[in-house]
């Protein structure tokens, strides 16, 4: 019996090994989404939330390259029968893979795997890691007390903790609304990003596993195995994110309260990654 538990467990970490190494070498696309609380439709049932946040992260090993491509939530997009909307709405009408369907024609590369939050398990990651260093760019205060939001931040260098995140990627009372609300989001996904390649958060996490098994259970969604999940972080942790990463928000033009895509500008940006 020991040699068997043995035996199960030596082929159960070479196929991690396996499964890390395979992902160190092959080309990854993963598809980011916040999603928002969600709504009572006509009928007073609650529907799929939209996705708030969409975010294609294309890693390229081999080369070592990674890129972000942040998608508008207010992009223009014809939904199969629903006619052109916005294509934070594909996730309320066909959920996840109408949502994988529509990003993989704008882009024109495929989602291989996918990671979905909602806000509690944002600010819980953000929480876990023991907070984001930030320099917040402007004084920042808005409420809306029907959704039961309040952002209250000042400028400056500062650890923001999960409210005061979520808070900090989700305000968009700017001129140019959600556009600068993307590069917020960048700068926020590079910044946490780093913050998980550090030793001590490692420590931190492994620390608290029983909370972070929580917030995987609860809030957060992924189709992502853990042997990719072990070559992401090994990969990532070889990389200097400051000269490696390149974060892009889908080129595009107003119309109305909608965003307007230019494929063939996007078509362009993505060509280094296609």
């Amino acid at each position: 019996v020991l040699f068997l538990g043995q035996l199960t467990l030596f082929l159960t970490l070479e196929r991690w090994r396996e499964g890390a190494e395979k992902v160190c070498q092959t080309p990854f696309n993963i598809l980011l989404l916040g999603v928002d609380e969600p709504n009572l439709d006509d009928q007073g049932e609650l529907e799929r939330p939209r996705t708030d946040t969409m975010l294609f992260l294309a890693f390229r090993p081999q080369q070592g390259k990674l890129a972000l491509f942040s998608i508008p939530r207010d992009s223009l997009i014809d939904i199969p029968g629903h006619g052109m909307e916005r294509i934070n709405m594909a996730h309320v009408y066909g959920g996840y893979d109408l949502t994988k369907e529509l990003v993989e024609k704008i882009m024109e590369m495929p989602v291989d795997r996918y990671l979905m939050v909602n806000y509690q398990s944002f600010e819980g990651i953000v929480d876990l890691v023991g907070g984001v260093e930030i320099t917040v760019d402007k004084r920042m205060l808005y409420q809306d007390q029907s959704a039961g939001l309040l952002i209250d931040l000042q400028p400056g260098t500062q650890i923001l903790t999960g409210d005061q995140a979520l808070g900090y990627v989700r305000y968009r009372r700017d001129a140019l609304g959600d556009i600068t609300r993307t590069r917020r989001q960048q700068q926020f996904m590079t910044a946490l990003a780093g913050k998980i390649k550090e030793p001590a958060t490692l420590l931190r996490v492994l620390r608290q596993w029983r909370t972070a098994l929580r917030i995987s259970k609860e809030y957060l969604r992924t189709d992502l195995q853990l042997p990719e999940l072990l070559g992401l972080f090994l990969s990532f942790k070889g990389l200097d994110l400051g000269a490696s990463l390149e974060t892009y928000t889908l080129p595009g033009e107003f119309s109305g309260p909608y965003w307007r895509l230019h494929p063939r500008e996007i078509e362009q940006l993505t060509a280094a990654y296609r």
